[in-house]
């Protein structure tokens, strides 16, 4: 029921700020009741047209009785009011945790969704795939990492006309093809009815190779500065010492890794704690520097986990919407430590 609340308030807030007036009406009348409507609305600092057409309504439904003394809770209201308080205080207590989150990362705004084990992928994925597409335009330069998040994002994107174009934020990595970012982006425009470039490029490459490909080969170039033009990106959060694994980081470097403290990985480059980038892989596709330039981030990550890495890779953004769960909260709210309500 918290988790429906809480996509009630993403998805219809205007159904929320009716449930809240009328929960603060039922409140008051459990502790005061009887009262009159004038009582109520200076009580309450409601308008008395709001009250009068909230208490119709409640009336209609049997929650309230109307006699001569003033208004009164029905049997049925008084046993929803303790239901209601319980959930509404969950979906506060969410709330106020994600303004504490927002502040203490310095960023623009935070997202918590609740979660339940194998299902973790697809509610936060679901959750993604709103948001962005609110921030995607008609003709949008999207740019999209890779990784499971990702998606599981690209998995719950409606279908709409926007007609952007998607590219890869970098080249493609792993063995799971479904979770490189040059597919992810096919599946993205396909949903959106756009358009899309791949990027065969793999990290590691030294910079003389990298300028190289994108002096003598014109498609590298056109999928680069279109890279470096993007109005939307999307990316995922990885923990550092595992996506140094999947890559295949010389044993040199993972020594550096660990020394110098690397708990956060995105984008191809790795961060400590405080945010500072530690080693970053070679790639003609956007880091961690380039955020500031563009106009919308959205960075993705879930589980308990996670908590440091994610910290140090908004640490290092210093902007955007991140889009955790609530496990994911929780640990970082331990780390960083923010006290519960």
């Amino acid at each position: 029921m918290n988790e429906l609340l809480m996509i009630c308030e993403r998805i219809a807030p205007e159904l929320m700020i009716v449930m809240k007036e009328r929960y603060k009406l039922m409140n008051l009348l459990a502790y005061e009741e009887p009262m009159g409507r004038r009582t109520l609305a200076v009580a309450t600092d409601l308008p008395e047209r709001t009250v009068r057409s909230h208490i119709d309504v409640l009336r209609y439904n049997g929650l309230v009785d109307i006699s001569k003394p003033g208004i009164m809770l029905s049997k049925e209201g008084h046993q929803l009011v303790p239901k209601l308080r319980n959930m509404l205080y969950e979906l506060e207590k969410f709330g106020d945790l994600e303004k504490r989150l927002q502040k203490a990362l310095g960023i623009d705004r935070v997202i918590i969704t609740p979660t339940e084990g194998s299902l973790m992928l697809k509610k936060i994925g679901f959750t993604a795939a709103k948001v962005v597409q609110e921030l995607v335009e008609t003709n949008s330069i999207v740019a999209v990492s890779g990784g499971s998040t990702m998606a599981a994002m690209a998995e719950e994107m409606p279908g709409q006309k926007l007609f952007p174009m998607v590219v890869p934020a970098r080249g493609g990595v792993g063995e799971i093809v479904e979770h490189q970012a040059n597919v992810i982006a096919a599946v993205l425009a396909e949903r959106w009815q756009g358009n899309y470039k791949m990027l065969h490029l793999p990290d590691g490459l030294s910079p003389d190779s990298l300028h190289m490909l994108v002096t003598l080969e014109p498609q590298i170039k056109e999928i680069s500065e279109l890279i470096h033009s993007t109005d939307v990106l999307v990316f995922g959060i990885g923990q550092a010492i595992h996506m140094a694994n999947v890559r295949h980081i010389p044993s040199s470097v993972m020594e550096k890794l660990v020394a110098k403290g690397a708990v956060g990985e995105a984008l191809g480059q790795y961060c400590s704690m405080d945010g500072s980038v530690v080693y970053a892989t070679n790639n003609i596709g956007l880091s961690l520097g380039d955020i500031q330039k563009i106009p919308h981030v959205v960075a993705v990550a879930g589980g308990f986990e996670k908590a440091e890495a994610i910290i140090s890779i908004m640490r290092a953004c210093k902007k955007g919407i991140l889009i955790i769960d609530d496990q994911a909260a929780d640990g970082m709210r331990q780390i960083l430590d923010i006290p519960t309500l």
